[in-house]
């Protein structure tokens, strides 16, 4: 019931308590003492314990206390100030007791109180009492103050290590109570109280204090729903505290100790004592520090008080304190972009800070330097940013300062002088209103007074600059008056001699002579400052001229302001800035009436310098910012004038600021100037100001009532061209502006709004209904909209329009949005209407076809309801307009635009995994940044296209001629560099209605409709194309053909070309030819293309056919042998054939004979440089994922391909033509196809190949079925084919490459059109016909029948689970939108006998099939039968690294010894099978290890580097020696191998981090370091001594940390820079974890000790010098232009961060980051642009390692501290909104790393995936780190975390939500990665049981490898894995485990998640 009283209680009280201390007097009063008597029995405190005397043995539970029993409390306070003298001694124990309980006392939750929270009110009641009872009766001073102190320490005790909650709801409010008595009550503190409560409150300052207080809010809210009471508890009483500017946060907290420390040193100064008026109990809040700042400024403090060391050392400490917290704050300032939040308490903090300083510098008796010089810097006109309420305690501080320390007096005289005299605004501003001084100046004033009573006179003298300039003062209408002169140092009496003197010879001129004479002055002086062309003369003339400009008579002001715009344009920056700075004070304070303050003469010289700054365009902004700033204030003064006085006449004030648009406009008509082009936000924040209050005053409108100036309007539209968007897409404060604007006064606003409001109603009547729920902001906005649009496209500039709907902000304000739009439609119908008045004048505007470009390219904007403008104006306009569509450059940009869409819609399905968001058209200069939404994009493109169709019918109806003209000249240029590219839906569209007949043509027009036939002029745009070309050509041939000056004049010819002609295009050819072979040359694509195309012209115009020229049109596209050159050579082929058909024999053969040499020479598919190979055949490097390389890995696969499938493709079309005539041509097609089948073992194997492949196998398979062939011949080239198929399943099973879904789509096509040719082949030859017999050479028909069937059965399974396999990857969610799983029938079929006898067969054929048969069928026959056949013929298998595991297996048998001795010649298998040969399970059989050594130094030591934690775990059975050897071996070869090996084996010596439990190969590893160390000499053991002695030098810090161990951070950090100063990097040195990089520098302030409570780690940061590879392309080159550009070895450095352990293990973290590369190097293989980071970590002796630091990322811990409340929110604060790009190119990442870290964290089951252990990066990818916790533990040896992995809420928001595109395309990614690593899982494996050995903790003996092996699912087919794993996403999505395990560690660690 207590927060149902009302206070009550307290009313009652308070009653009570005055009505006391009325009757104070009487000490016999009976009713006082019952009343008395009454309120104290119901006061509690706890009971204490007589043994425990010492207070710190006080600690207990917190006792709850209810609303009732505190106000009891508060008002027994109250009471106590006003008992009489008699009850003090009971009184005052109660009071200590209640101070000393806060502490431990839960105080009710209720919110009954108004101003303060009841722990605020009982501190602020208590100490008030004790300090008033301690004033009055001094016997009662000590214990009284003493539990002053112990509450002091208590509380700051508490607020910085209590928990959050209780923190910010009880102790928090206490501490503000403490604040609050401590300024409000006056008492004479001692020195010593001031001490020891000082030595409690300097702890607040520390940064961790404050930080800890910055995030209460955070860490104190609780996030179970059940919680929600606690929510509204601390939501109502932050923000009651907030509301009366009491932020509870760190900043107010340092504020209140810094104005609580001061109080109290001054008053113990100061000897203030307590008022003896204590009848009430009402305060003034402040009161003691306000009467203490008075004393101490009126007396100076001369007797030393503070003398012992004690206090002096915690008066240093406190001034410290003061100091560093003013110069962070300011620093702080200095940083934003923006002015501090009220809730920083900056200013206040500042201004403390600085009284603080003072106070304790006259305490110590000694004037801080810091102290003076940031004071005298404040009080200057170089102040850095800050406020008034700084300047105004600065000012304050300086007259204490100078009070006390008079020495200062003149040189503080001089400084205040030059303050209070330049014209800062600071001043200025506050006397517009002139409704009182401001405060500075008053301070200012007072202060200025004090120090020239205080300071000594001296005498000064002038220049002659200064004489020039004070002659301008004597120039005054008032010769006595010389208070504006300007002098170096005033109060020499030489100055006021020279000005006197001057003022003589003045005195006999009248007063225009002065008046000439001064103006004369000014312009003599302007010149000399320009003649002298010295930026500081410049800079003294202007600051002289305008200190006299304000006072100057209004001529000689003119004069001035002229002369001060010629020294403007040629003052630096600051000057410049000064200037302008001046016209607008005085512009703003002008007045009209009186005519000294005219702004005529100031706006004249504004004018003039925006019309002559071109000669300074690098000024424009910096005035332009000005002149709306000044805009601004202005449109403020008038409204202030308004509220202040209801019946002043403002238009003049309005006319003033309407005159300041002459200036702008000015500015703004400069030719070389755009603002309008990416302003920054302020700048559009600026120019938003701007057209808000000439919106508000009526500027620009044209009604009878209220109509513009005739100059305005026209001003405001040039205005308006150059205004910027005044609405941003993001980071734009416009939706709070519309609510709060600064120019918009609320109280003048009401009274003038209902015009607006009718104005606006009269634009959009039919939105009546929204427009009276408007706010003033938004109607003012919506005209400003109104008024800029309208204008700016009457200019023919629409395109702007749009801008303001792509803020997501606007559009969601629905009444707004529907407002806006209303506003849209009417600018463009009255658009329409004005253009249509300028059309009928001819005379649109020039800008229009640009701006309809722009429209264009905004109708693809990534926010709908901008596009949807965009596209409404845009069809608009040209519907109304069509005859625009004869501009040839809006045809081409819609076009073109139609292609980038349809181009952009197909990504989804050439690159699923990477959306591209720009897209590029160089034709029409267009590109489109498009979202990664792909429903969106097609809906774009069904827009535009259905928008399109009409405006080419408009055009057609209208202007058909200029409209095919145009279409036909997009045809002819739009040519195409090669065969591959996409079909272009502009050119289909430029084709549609170039063939289109137009309604103007009616005779063809009627013909359609009565026929009902579709008409068309096909022929005619062909016939048009053709002869435009063919004439064009002719011209370029006139040209070609003209004979040089050395041909003979009678030129032969043959057939219709010269002879000369044919014998240069012949030399020609040959050149090229040679340069193409040689790679050398910079012959360019199109130039190929144009040889090519008129070698065929000429072979087509002779009449008779030249076979050498037929030789070089086939020969040079094969040696170029690139996609664009096959390509181009296919053009001329088949034109050539089409023109010339008796040549296509001959330029068949030489294109057979051509595409054998491809065989011969290995190019495209016959070449092995691209073939399958092993993951990790290749270096596993420690680096992050490079999606460049997956991409150039495409290109390149791409480039070696393609050309022979287009080829493929052009004799597949051939072959058809030829097949029923041609029987030549099908001998041709035979031999390619037989010999291409005969080379099926030099085919390539890339996943890419299968398509070149098996389309050349469906070319042969139709070749057979339409050829008439004998049945050897039939059987010969059919089994060759089957074979080609077979070779493709010689390798390991294999994923498509990268995410093109429509090459998956072809190859799965493919394979079932193939597979199609499988089960109808049948034998169809025909006997042979022989002279000869001979039964071996004729066998018959069925020995042929039963040969197809042996090599069609196994090949019709293997292509059938090529599809399944295929169907899976395209479709790894089973999605049904996809299409369903391919069946295999053959399979399901299939009996262990057919297995058996299938295994065999292919066995027979090539047994790397039936090894691979058992990796794709598991089954338990194919096994067997495999092994069975490896283990009888071994010999047949020993080029298949894979078969090694069917002969030796998992342990040796004993059975296969006889067998081993073929491991002598056998194929090499990776180095980590190779060292797996070593463990114990192989009995030490020396074949193996000779094999195993054989293999391992058969690999580059760059592969076998990688595994060097692996390599040294196996010397654990190296009876023979042969790894010993191995090690020995390489160490010489490599240094790098030797020094990582070193490190390895050192760190391995011992299991424990301590280094204090060998490990039992320990001696064998210190022999091998003794062996390996011993056996290098001259450089090589120069280099090791070298580098180790380094790496010493480095990581010996850590040992000498260790006596710094219980010290601070800054001592840590102290020696740690100490000893980093005394290592010299020498050449070639390198870091342990970066080998690939040499150290060249390091940043020896870099060293940051971190977190531990025994050992010594540290961070530094070094300077790493690396190469990498450039390749330059430039894409016109032939060989560039396929990816062959020149690499050249380019050097860069990096500053590498890295982290120095010792005392902890990281081997586990090696082995983590090992498999974690391994699975990188899986996903480049298959093109997966999944990314990994697995950064470096080196072991380098037992519990040591170097640790690389992930760059540039920041750890979700971090964010939560931070204050960001979830992934999308920091997201979004730092790449945009979603729907900006650069947010989802950053979600993208996420979602591939996520997917990619999901995979991995399910395999190695990594545990501790708590916020601090995930890091973002800079790019948005997800990064872990810390692998502490791996395989079979968990942090405290409990699994409590999910069994998947982490999958929370906020990451799947972030993806989108669990329906969204990227979630999808997260899981889908997910299933892939599982897939792709799956036939790796024996390596992966190995590499993890070979460290089995090693005990770390994470192993649990065999079982863990076991269980590892199980979560590959081995025994599932592909389909059931791809189920499986999506089970594992399942349950990881949202895993509540996961959550809980989160809050555990915030609760644990204080690690927040949210």
């Amino acid at each position: 019931m207590d927060c149902l009283e009302l206070n009550i209680r307290r009313l009652i009280l308070s009653d009570l308590a005055s009505n006391v201390g009325e009757s104070k007097g009487n000490q016999e009063e009976n009713d006082v003492s019952t009343a008395v008597e009454l309120v104290t029995s119901k006061v509690e405190t706890r009971a204490i314990p007589e043994s425990s005397e010492n207070e710190d043995a006080e600690e207990g539970e917190r006792v709850f206390m209810s609303n009732s029993r505190v106000q009891c409390n508060i008002g027994f306070a109250e009471l106590a100030l006003n008992l009489p003298d008699a009850h003090v001694n009971d009184t005052l124990p109660v009071l200590v007791d209640i101070l000393r309980d806060v502490a431990y006392i839960d105080f009710d939750r209720c919110l009954t109180w108004e101003e303060w929270a009841l722990p605020d009110q009982l501190v602020f009641a208590t100490v008030t009492a004790l300090l008033r009872v301690a004033s009055s009766h001094q016997e009662y001073r000590e214990q009284a103050t003493r539990a002053i102190v112990n509450f002091c320490a208590r509380v700051v005790t508490q607020v910085q290590s209590g928990e959050p909650v209780d923190v910010l709801t009880q102790f928090a409010p206490a501490f503000h109570g403490f604040y609050r008595a401590i300024i409000s009550t006056s008492f004479n503190w001692s020195p010593q109280e001031w001490s020891e409560l000082s030595d409690h409150l300097n702890a607040l300052y520390a940064v961790e204090a404050v930080d800890r207080l910055n995030r209460l809010l955070i860490d104190a809210v609780p996030t179970e729903e059940e919680d929600i009471d606690q929510v509204n508890f601390i939501s109502t009483l932050v923000l009651r505290y907030i509301s009366r500017g009491r932020p509870l946060n760190g900043y107010f907290i340092v504020c209140c100790v810094t104005e609580a420390l001061w109080t109290i040193l001054a008053q113990a100064l100061g000897r203030s004592h307590a008022s003896t008026d204590t009848l009430s109990p009402a305060l003034t809040e402040a009161a003691a520090a306000n009467k203490a700042w008075q004393i101490l400024s009126r007396t100076s403090s001369r007797d030393a008080i503070f003398t012992e060391p004690t206090y002096r050392a915690h008066l240093k400490t406190t001034l410290e304190n003061a100091m560093r917290s003013f110069s962070d704050l300011l620093g702080q300032v200095e940083d934003m972009d923006f002015e501090p939040s009220e809730d920083s308490y900056a200013w206040e903090t500042m201004s403390e800070s600085l009284k603080l300083a003072a106070v304790c510098s006259v305490a110590l008796g000694e004037l801080d330097k810091d102290l003076y010089s940031r004071v005298k810097l404040l009080l200057s006109t170089s102040a850095p940013m800050c406020d008034n309420m700084v300047r105004e305690a600065a000012l304050k501080a300086t007259a204490v300062l100078v009070r006390n320390f008079p020495d200062t007096a003149l040189s503080m005289a001089n400084h205040l002088r030059r303050f209070v005299t330049s014209p800062l605004s600071i001043f200025e501003f506050e006397f517009v209103t002139g409704t009182r001084t401001p405060p500075p100046l008053v301070a200012a004033a007072k202060c200025l007074a004090l120090c020239i009573d205080l300071a000594p006179g001296d005498d000064l003298v002038m220049s002659y600059m200064y004489s020039l300039l004070n002659c301008i003062a004597a120039t005054s209408k008032d010769p006595q008056d010389t208070s504006g002169l300007l002098m170096p140092v005033l109060g020499g009496s030489a100055d006021y001699s020279t000005v006197n003197s001057m003022d003589t010879g003045l005195r006999g001129l009248s007063d225009d002579e002065k008046r000439t004479v001064g103006i004369s002055t000014i312009s003599v002086a302007t010149r000399l400052a320009l003649e002298f062309k010295s930026e500081e003369v410049i800079r003294l003339t202007i600051s002289m001229l305008l200190q006299r400009l304000r006072s100057a008579e209004p001529t000689v002001e003119a004069a001035i302001a002229y002369n001060l715009v010629d020294l403007a344009l040629a003052a630096p920056e600051a000057s410049f800035a000064e200037v302008i700075r001046a016209f607008s004070g005085i512009n703003c304070s002008a007045h009209l009436d009186d005519p000294r303050y005219s702004n005529n003469m100031v706006l004249a010289a504004q004018t003039r310098l925006a019309q002559e700054l071109r000669r300074r365009p690098e000024l424009y902004t910096v005035y332009l910012i000005e002149l709306l700033t000044l805009f601004s204030d202005k449109g403020v003064a008038v409204q202030n004038l308004a509220i202040q006085n209801h019946h002043a006449k403002t238009e003049d004030m309005v006319e003033q600021l309407g005159s300041l648009l002459l200036p702008i406009d000015a500015l703004l008509t400069q030719s070389d100037y755009h603002p309008e082009a990416d302003a920054p936000a302020g700048v559009v924040t600026l120019f938003r100001n701007m057209w808000f209050l000439c919106t508000l005053f009526r500027f620009a409108a044209d009604d009878k009532n209220h109509s513009a100036l005739e100059w305005q309007r026209p001003a405001l539209a040039r205005i308006a061209m150059k205004t910027p968007s005044l609405v941003m897409e993001s980071n734009d404060t416009i939706v709070s502006d519309l609510e709060y604007n600064t120019v918009i006064r609320q109280e003048y606003v009401d009274t003038v709004i209902a015009t607006h409001r009718a104005l606006l109603t009269k634009l959009i009547p039919q939105r009546l209904s929204e427009t009276r729920n408007l706010n003033p902001g938004q109607i003012i906005f919506l005209l400003s909209m109104h008024d800029i649009e309208a204008m700016r496209s009457a200019l023919g500039l629409p395109a702007s329009l749009v801008n303001y709907f792509a803020n997501n902000g606007l559009n969601n304000n629905t009444g707004l949005f529907n407002c806006m739009e209303a506003i849209a439609e009417k600018v463009i119908r009255d658009s329409v209407s004005e253009l249509n008045g300028q059309a009928a004048r001819q005379s649109l505007p020039e800008d229009l076809s640009r701006e309809l470009r722009t429209l264009l390219t905004s109708s693809t904007h990534r926010i709908q309801k901008a596009r949807d403008i965009a596209a409404r104006y845009l069809n608009r306009l040209i519907t109304s307009f069509p005859s625009l569509m004869c501009d040839p450059t809006l045809v081409f940009a819609i076009l073109e635009v139609l292609t980038l869409l349809r181009r952009a819609c197909e990504n989804q399905y050439t690159d699923e995994d990477n959306p591209t968001y720009a897209f590029r058209s160089d034709r029409a200069d267009i590109t489109l940044q498009l979202p990664d939404n792909y429903a969106a994009r097609n809906e774009m493109l069904a827009n535009l296209q259905h928008d399109s169709s009409i405006w080419f019918e408009l055009a057609l109806s209208r202007a058909p001629l200029e409209l095919h003209a145009t279409l036909q000249k997009y045809l002819a240029v739009n040519q195409v560099m090669s065969l591959t590219e996409s079909s272009e839906l502009g050119a289909s569209l430029a084709l549609q209605y170039g063939k289109a007949v137009g309604p103007i043509n009616r005779k063809l027009a009627s013909l359609s409709t009565l026929s009902h036939w579709e008409l068309d002029r096909a022929k005619l745009i062909a016939s048009q194309i053709a002869s435009k070309g063919y004439f064009a050509g002719e011209v370029s041939g006139y040209r070609l053909a003209q004979p040089d000056a050395s041909q003979p004049q009678g030129v032969h010819m043959r057939g219709h070309v010269p002879y000369h002609e044919i014998a240069s295009l012949k030399a020609k050819m040959t050149e090229i030819m040679q340069d193409v072979r040689e790679k050398r040359g910079t012959i360019t694509v199109r130039g190929l293309k144009h040889l090519l195309f008129r070698c065929a012209s000429t072979l087509i115009f002779m009449d008779m056919c030249d076979y050498e020229l037929v030789h070089y049109l086939v020969a040079l596209p094969f040696e170029a042998f690139s996609q664009s050159a096959i390509s181009a050579g296919i053009e001329t082929w088949t034109w050539v054939i089409s023109e010339k058909p008796d040549y296509e024999v001959a330029l068949m053969a030489e294109l057979s004979s051509a595409w054998i040499l491809t065989i011969k020479h290995e190019k495209g598919m016959f070449s092995r440089k691209l073939n399958y190979a092993d993951p990790f055949v290749h270096p596993v490097e420690y680096s992050p994922t490079d999606k460049h390389i997956i991409d150039r890995g495409a290109h390149s696969a791409s480039s070696l391909l393609t050309p022979h499938v287009l080829i493929i493709q052009l004799l597949f079309s051939r072959m058809q033509a030829a097949r029923y005539l041609r029987p030549g041509l099908m001998l041709l097609f035979q031999r390619i196809a037989l010999a291409s089948a005969r080379a099926h073992k030099q085919m390539s194997t890339h996943p890419l190949a299968r398509e070149a492949r098996f389309s050349l196998l469906l070319f042969g398979l139709e070749i057979l079925k339409g050829s008439d062939l004998d049945l050897y011949r039939e059987h010969l080239l059919r089994y060759q084919l089957y074979r080609t198929a077979y070779s493709w399943f010689s390798v390991r099973p294999q994923w498509s490459y990268g995410a093109n879904r429509v090459q998956l789509d072809s190859d799965i096509r493919q394979l079932s059109e193939f597979l199609a040719f499988l089960q109808a082949d049948l034998i169809r030859g025909r006997t042979a016909v022989t002279s000869l017999y001979n039964p071996q050479l004729t066998p018959q028909s069925s020995q042929y029948v039963i040969s197809l069937k042996n090599l069609n059965l196994p090949l019709k399974l293997l292509v059938e689970h090529e599809i399944s396999r295929l169907s899976v990857w395209a479709n790894p969610l089973n999605d049904p939108r996809r299409g369903s799983d391919h069946i295999n029938t053959l399979e399901k079929a299939m009996l262990d006998s057919a297995w058996i006898s299938t295994v065999r067969k292919v066995w027979d054929i090539d047994p790397a099939i039936a090894v691979f048969l058992a990796e794709r069928f598991h089954h338990p026959s194919i096994q067997a039968e495999v092994g069975r056949l490896v283990r009888s013929s071994p010999h047949s298998a020993l080029q298949i690294p894979e078969a090694l595991h069917f002969l030796v297996g998992d342990k040796l048998d004993t059975a296969v010894r006889r067998d081993l001795k073929y491991l002598l010649l056998w194929a090499p298998v990776p180095p980590v099978l190779a060292v797996t040969f070593f463990e114990k399970r192989y009995n030490t059989e020396p074949l193996i290890l000779q094999y195993a050594h054989r293999v391992l130094e058969e690999h580059p030591v760059e592969l076998t580097f990688f595994f060097v934690p692996q390599i040294v775990q196996a010397l654990r059975y190296d009876e023979l020696g042969y790894v010993s050897q191995f090690i020995l071996e390489t160490a010489k070869i490599s240094q790098l191998f030797c020094h990582q090996i070193i490190w390895n084996m050192k760190a391995n010596c011992y299991k424990d981090d301590a280094g204090e439990m060998e490990d039992p190969m320990k001696p064998i590893l210190d022999s091998m370091i003794d062996m390996v160390v011993n056996s290098l000499s001259g450089e090589a053991k120069a280099f090791y001594d070298k580098e180790f002695g380094f790496f010493n030098e480095v990581t010996s810090i850590s040992g000498k940390l260790k006596p710094f161990i219980k010290k601070t951070k800054p001592e840590k950090k102290a020696k740690i820079d100490e000893e980093m100063a005394k290592i010299q990097v020498e050449v070639g040195v390198y870091l342990p974890s970066n080998p690939d990089g040499n150290v060249v520098d390091i940043d020896k302030k870099s060293g940051r000790p971190l977190q531990s409570h025994a050992k010594a780690p540290f961070m530094a940061t070094f300077k790493v010098r690396k190469a990498r590879i450039l390749v330059d392309i430039n894409s016109e080159n032939l060989f560039a232009a396929e990816g062959q550009g020149q690499e050249t070895i380019e050097e860069y450095d990096i500053w590498q961060q890295a982290i120095f352990k010792v005392g902890d293990d990281c081997r586990q973290d090696v082995l983590a980051l090992q498999v974690i590369a391994m699975f990188k190097n899986i996903f480049t293989s298959v093109g997966l642009p999944l990314y990994l980071y697995p950064y470096r970590v080196t072991a380098t002796a037992p519990g040591c390692g170097v640790i690389d630091v992930v760059p540039n990322a920041t750890s979700r811990d971090e964010m939560g501290r931070a204050k960001v409340n979830d992934l999308l929110d920091f997201f979004v604060a730092k790449y945009g909104g979603e729907d900006t790009i650069d947010f989802q190119k950053a979600r993208l990442n996420f979602i591939q790393s996520m997917a990619a870290y999901s995979v991995v964290c399910y395999i190695l089951q990594v545990k501790d995936r708590h916020n601090g252990n995930i890091m973002i990066d800079g790019e948005g990818h997800i990064v872990h780190i810390d692998f502490g916790f791996l395989f079979d533990i968990g942090p405290g040896g409990v699994k409590f975390e999910p069994n998947s992995f982490k999958l929370t809420h906020e990451m799947v928001v972030l993806m989108g939500g669990r329906y969204s595109q990227g979630y999808q395309l997260f899981q889908q990614m997910t299933v892939k990665a599982f897939l792709a690593i799956r036939p790796h899982a024996d390596q992966l494996v190995s590499t993890v049981q070979l460290m089995l050995d090693t005990s770390l903790p994470s192993f649990k003996g065999e079982p863990t490898i076991r269980r590892l092996r199980e979560r590959f699912a081995p025994d599932l087919n592909d389909r059931q894995a791809a189920e499986f794993m999506m089970g594992i996403v399942r349950n990881a999505h949202e895993n509540v485990r996961s959550t809980a395990y989160d809050e555990f560690q915030r609760i644990q660690n204080g690690i927040p998640y949210k």
